[in-house]
């Protein structure tokens, strides 16, 4: 089912920054593989999932790898809520928050993150990441991956959110 097989491929992390540092755009395949490239350059799971989607976002590489950095392994390793999510949360704030306070704006955000939860659970069984992970013990039927297939699938879930729509 993945597809983080990329190390034979011949377009290289470095020159996908280059491109989108000019204004190209990533297709999916691209932020898979970035945030792939970035997790296994030891980046924690929201920093891979964050990166993935910097070509889009008003925010350096160097920012989004600071402000994430403590929300790998289910928020500062406590394998509490699956750092993807919180990686993904992230991004849709980035792409959609403002900077003043704006109840109707934050309502907007939070039900993309809520769906965006809402989805994942239904796929895994849980948003957990010790459940997610096999680390912690569950009564709940979760079905069980590694951090780079729910990075991945994190970074696919996200493309849809990332369109500006109006949630009812």
């Amino acid at each position: 089912r993945s597809t983080c097989t990329f190390r034979n491929d011949i377009i290289s992390i470095s020159n996908l920054w280059t491109r989108t540092n000019k204004g190209v755009r990533m297709n999916i395949e691209e932020r898979v593989r970035v945030a792939y490239e970035t997790h296994h350059e030891g980046y924690n799971c929201a920093q891979a999932v964050f990166a993935a989607y910097l070509d889009l976002l008003d925010i350096s590489k160097e920012d989004a790898m600071k402000t994430a950095y403590g929300f790998g392994g289910g928020l500062g390793m406590t394998r509490e809520i699956c750092g993807t999510l919180t990686g993904g949360a992230m991004v849709l704030g980035q792409k959609f928050g403002k900077e003043a306070a704006d109840v109707k704006q934050k309502q907007f955000v939070n039900k993309k993150v809520a769906s965006l939860c809402k989805e994942f659970e239904e796929s895994h069984g849980s948003v957990i990441c010790g459940e997610l992970l096999g680390l912690r013990e569950t009564d709940k039927k979760v079905n069980r991956q590694t951090c780079d297939e729910l990075i991945e699938e994190v970074v696919r879930l996200l493309e849809k959110y990332m369109v500006k729509e109006e949630i009812s």
